[in-house]
């Protein structure tokens, strides 16, 4: 819908696939065209964190490709800074008089609930009836209003946003919420990691050492050494300046020439799929559909993973380039095969090979030792957005077409299928064992297979809104904490993390002190603790046994990722505001 001033003129305009066709001339002096729209919805979606949404409305929109993506630098929060001031245009125009005078002045008649969903005629008599009313109804009138608003916050703040009583954990049900009496971790206790000139969308700890990599959107990965000891501002002191592994564009054209140096080791892929990359990045329904441009788009690292023995980091990139670096930074492998952002990126558990997965629909295996691809394996219809290793020969794959592969190297069609999610799958996740395997999806619901059934063994529909991730504890039979249960934790839109027990199939926990999207959690290595960020700009640290908070952090910025390190005594946070946090998990904080 497009807002007008009075007698404004429209040009002919219609909204197509979700994108805004054509101009609305607000007067002959200013007008907004739908370049300029879409790239400002654009925007707010990256800083939202909709990262998958962003990809797929630039593509569709062409928003990143147009001058004003290229010519303009916009101050964060844009879209809603211009609702706010077109709010107030509606406003002032509500309150004026036939000719065009104002009454007293006071523009306190209407709520922004009002400005979003009525007419302007309507605002016009609601604000005359408004008028009409007694100081003393006036007065009530607001009062009311006041209370109904307060309630809303403390049930927010008591509950999480969209939580009900009854989702509460059991501690909470029969008595009132008592106040958390749980302090922020005071500033000097941080260790605040500065150097990226973009948001940090990834981090990851070597699972052998105190080096901590992180990835964002400036086309570096940066790996940290982080002092043993305490964290704060004199361990951040110490902090060494970071290698940093910058992506580099292609060189020459789009048509398969090698990543970031001439003198990265590994080829891309064999000599027939070289040329069938060529002949699919020159056909004219690339073209047509908008992706050819794709290895121009920015080079944001979206992921990245460190083999078993922290000797190698493998990042993935927007412009659909995997690299694998080692532990002193050298880049050695560009691996050039996909057609589209990299989203997903895992390696094996011996190390031997390396698994990406594409918005071009596909998965590929890539050899550790040569950087070659191993296998191609493009079954699914939609975007794939998560891989995950079952052993070191299998795996599975998760898609926007609403399915899930389980596949083999060396296997020409997929072992398994699981059909049953309604909407896209965000996360798969095998179980320490291999024997469960969890996915979560945009249909609010979490599921748990076995590949022994073609139905799903458990389907947890508590949440009320996305499920954005999902991760199992290192508990149960077959691993180092075997006599802890083993646990399923899911991270969600509607602000809340849910633990399930999948030997009862129950919610054990609802942890709702969040109050924005939940888009990453962490179980620490003993599986006792875990934490949890949110675009809140909060972590915070739950004890897994009774889901009582025990730590909390306040960045600046909204966090995209945590994850502790081998030792469980460390705690990073990337943040939308161009750092890493790291705290320390003390055992009195226990």
């Amino acid at each position: 819908r497009a807002f007008t001033a009075p007698n404004a003129s429209t040009t002919a305009s219609h909204v197509s696939g979700g994108v805004i066709v054509g101009v609305v001339r607000v007067s002959a002096e200013m007008s907004i065209s739908s370049d300029e729209v879409n790239f400002l919805v654009y925007r707010y979606m990256l800083e939202s964190g909709f990262t998958h949404a962003a990809f797929v409305f630039g593509k569709e929109s062409f928003s990143t490709d147009t001058s004003v993506a290229k010519g303009v630098e916009l101050p964060p929060g844009a879209l809603v800074s211009f609702i706010q001031k077109g709010l107030q245009y509606l406003e002032l125009e509500a309150n004026l008089n036939e000719d065009g005078t104002d009454v007293d002045n006071n523009f306190s008649m209407l709520t922004s609930s009002d400005l979003l969903s009525k007419p302007v005629e309507d605002l016009k008599h609601l604000v005359k009836t408004k008028r009409s009313m007694s100081d003393s109804e006036r007065d009530a009138a607001r009062r009311e209003e006041e209370r109904k608003e307060n309630e809303k916050m403390t049930r927010e703040a008591n509950d999480g946003p969209g939580v009900s009583s009854m989702e509460i954990d059991d501690d909470k049900k029969h008595k009132k919420h008592k106040k958390d009496d749980i302090q922020n971790t005071p500033k000097d206790e941080i260790t605040v990691l500065e150097g990226h000139t973009a948001e940090v969308f990834i981090c990851a700890w070597s699972p052998t050492a105190e080096r901590l990599a992180s990835g964002g959107g400036d086309a570096t990965a940066r790996v940290w050494t982080v002092p043993a000891g305490p964290s704060g501002r004199v361990s951040g002191n110490a902090v060494s300046a970071p290698l940093v592994l910058k992506h580099e564009a292609k060189k020459g054209s789009n048509q398969g020439d090698k990543g970031d140096s001439d003198d990265a080791k590994g080829t891309s892929n064999g000599t027939k799929e070289k040329a069938e990359d060529k002949t699919k990045r020159n056909s004219p329904e690339r073209k047509k559909d908008g992706i050819d441009d794709w290895a121009n788009k920015s080079k944001d690292v979206t992921t990245l993973d460190w083999n078993f023995d922290g000797s190698l980091l493998a990042t993935g990139s927007y412009d659909g380039i995997a690299r694998v670096w080692n532990g002193e930074g050298e880049l050695l492998f560009s691996l050039d095969a996909h057609e589209g952002p990299i989203f997903s990126l895992k390696w094996n558990k011996k190390g031997t090979a390396l698994l990406s997965g594409s918005v071009d629909k596909t998965a590929i295996a890539w050899s550790a030792q040569t950087g070659e691809v191993l296998e191609r394996f493009a079954f699914h219809t939609g975007p794939t957005l998560d891989v995950d290793w079952r052993d070191d020969e299998s795996f599975a794959t998760s898609s926007m077409d609403h399915s899930i592969f389980v596949c083999k190297l060396g296997s020409p069609s997929p072992i398994k299928q699981f059909k049953g999610h309604t909407d896209e799958v965000n996360a798969i996740k095998w179980d320490p064992t291999g024997t469960l395997l969890a996915s979560c999806s945009d249909d609010y619901t979490c599921k748990v297979w076995t590949v022994d059934n073609d139905s799903c063994l458990f389907d947890f529909r508590d949440h009320q809104k996305e499920i954005y991730t999902i991760k199992w504890s290192p508990t149960g039979p077959g691993t180092r904490n075997p006599d802890l249960p083993l646990l399923l934790a899911s991270a969600s839109y509607d602000a809340t993390v849910k633990l399930w027990d999948v030997k009862s199939g129950t919610c054990v926990h609802t942890l709702a002190k969040h109050t924005d999207p939940v888009y990453s959690v962490a179980f620490s290595p003993d599986g006792k603790h875990l934490a949890s960020g949110s675009f809140d700009k909060r972590l915070h640290v739950w004890r897994v046994k009774d889901g009582k908070r025990v730590k909390t952090h306040k960045g600046e910025g909204g966090i995209f990722e945590v994850c502790w390190n081998a030792g469980g005594d460390k705690i990073a946070a990337c943040y939308s505001n161009n750092t890493v946090n790291v705290i320390s998990f003390k055992p009195e904080d226990a």
